[in-house]
């Protein structure tokens, strides 16, 4: 199992951030890129690999498969958000920083939607497609088996990282109940929107939808030996390992997610009673909302340090 070759503190610097001292990072910063490093080497990221990452958002997960691969590696991430998406720092001007540094080399940034990149794809297979902490970003369900059917050409190693909803202390309970709110409140919407939370998939809803991705006739494989195409209609993923990897108590995504959810409380409960008025909501399902909130105010309250 290759261990990484840049330490956490000196991957961070690759990463844009404010920094007083331009050779120090924050800790939340360390603690995002230290839990991707965890990923990688569970993955086990060969050098030299090539990696299309899916859903690369500001480029975290890229600058640890990076470093992974080495400089005869390549990784092409993709993202299908806006270049103007995210704040302090855009998604452009993340990547853009991250192209600068010497990792910059091994790294192809690409906006487009997962589908049309794979739709229009000519070149060899790749040695792992990764989706790192996105599928909460897809718009419905439906996306990540559709997904999953277009990737099945391009690669026999799939590597996805996603929240177990999973609370292993009291402390990450409020975080579960958020997400899952979340996923709710999207599903009563109407409408999509371009929220960091919109669909929640257990690990059990995820492992068999990966597992019964159909293989359609159009499914192909490489040829070692060449870059052309040539059919396999028995292609399909199949299971290699799984497991629940605790998360870096510095992690401030828990944070993020559960004080969004709760400041904007009342502006959701205005729109679902909008949507009451044109009888796509019942009243019972808005005091469901309601009591969710309440758990997880409370127990936000209750917890010493917070989530």
């Amino acid at each position: 199992m290759p261990a990484s070759k840049t330490s956490t503190a000196e991957l961070a610097l690759h990463f844009i951030e404010t920094r007083v001292d331009p050779t120090t990072s924050s800790a939340g910063l360390m603690s995002q890129l230290a839990h991707r490093q965890e990923l990688i080497t569970y993955w086990d990221i060969q050098p030299g690999s090539r990696v299309l990452e899916i859903g690369c958002g500001q480029g975290d997960t890229t600058v640890a498969l990076a470093d992974a691969v080495g400089e005869n590696g390549k990784v092409v991430a993709i993202d299908p958000g806006s270049p103007d998406y995210g704040s302090p720092a855009t998604l452009a001007q993340a990547q853009a920083h991250i192209l600068s540094t010497p990792l910059g080399p091994r790294i192809t940034f690409q906006f487009i939607s997962p589908l049309l990149y794979l739709s229009t794809y000519t070149g060899p297979a790749f040695d792992y497609i990764v989706l790192s902490h996105c599928i909460y970003y897809f718009a419905t369900p439906s996306s990540l088996p559709t997904l999953l059917a277009s990737l099945l050409p391009h690669t026999k190693t799939l590597c996805i990282a996603e929240w177990s909803l999973h609370a292993s202390s009291l402390n990450q309970v409020p975080h579960v109940l958020t997400a899952l709110l979340l996923s709710t409140l999207e599903s009563k919407r109407g409408e999509e929107s371009s929220r960091n939370i919109r669909t929640v998939l257990s690990p059990a809803q995820i492992t068999s939808a990966v597992l019964s991705t159909p293989t359609t006739s159009t499914a192909t494989t490489t040829n070692p030996s060449s870059e052309t195409p040539t059919p396999n209609p028995h292609q399909k993923f199949h299971l290699l390992k799984q497991a629940t990897l605790p998360s870096n108590p510095s992690l401030e995504d828990p944070y993020w997610e559960t004080s969004y959810l709760l400041r904007t409380r009342e502006k959701e409960i205005a729109l679902l009673r909008e949507r009451q008025r044109g009888g796509f909501v019942s009243e019972s399902e808005i005091v469901d909302v309601e009591a969710y909130y309440d758990v997880i105010e409370a127990m936000v309250g209750g917890l010493e340090g917070g989530v």
